[in-house]
């Protein structure tokens, strides 16, 4: 015979179980799961200085990021620049000017729908505790990748970010193997594209 404190949590897990595999349940899951990637690129005015090539570091950033759009669409997300919010979605990077709110870049990716960023800098935030409070609040992943030569507060900025973040480190000085190999972390980090936001 069943008593009723059986039957009530039979009736319990039951209705966990239909909820569960509910319409609404299934989409949560799947979208909790979906990688939704945003690279994010510093367009700050120190991107106007040159790589011992002699090219300027924001001219090498174009050349990653047109490579990586020719192979799969994701989107790109400039930080710097003097617009509204400092902070916009481009199909072509932008000329540097500006500082560099690394944290405004993060809260875009949070509202823009990302659980995934991927950040190109090339110098320290405007503010670091700002940054990373922006981290926590966005809760994913950040992979950064610092362009210099590891050196400098900026680099140990990126490579802190990246560890709190759960997100991977990179260095690269943008030059001839450095951007192919700039290029081919991005690659990972992202994949195909599929399921960026």
């Amino acid at each position: 015979m069943t008593s009723n404190n059986e039957l009530v949590t039979t009736r319990t897990a039951l209705d966990r179980l239909k909820k569960s595999a509910g319409k609404s349940s299934l989409d949560d899951l799947v979208n909790a799961r979906t990688r939704r990637s945003l690279l994010l690129v510093d367009c700050s005015g120190s991107m106007a200085n040159h790589l011992r090539s002699g090219e300027r570091r924001i001219d090498a950033l174009r050349k990653v990021v047109a490579t990586l759009q020719a192979e799969a669409r994701f989107p790109v997300a400039a930080f710097g620049v003097r617009c509204a919010g400092q902070v916009e979605v481009v199909d072509v990077v932008p000329e540097p000017q500006g500082s560099t709110p690394i944290d405004l870049a993060i809260a875009f990716g949070g509202a823009q729908g990302a659980n995934h960023l991927v950040l190109v800098t090339d110098g320290a935030p405007n503010s670091e505790e700002a940054a990373f409070t922006a981290a926590k609040a966005f809760g994913g992943p950040i992979d950064v990748f610092y362009i210099g030569d590891g050196n400098d507060s900026g680099s140990t900025f990126a490579e802190q970010l990246a560890k709190a973040t759960g997100g991977k480190f990179g260095l690269t000085d943008l030059t001839g193997v450095g951007a192919k190999t700039l290029a081919a972390s991005i690659r990972l980090a992202i994949g195909d594209g599929s399921e960026t936001i």
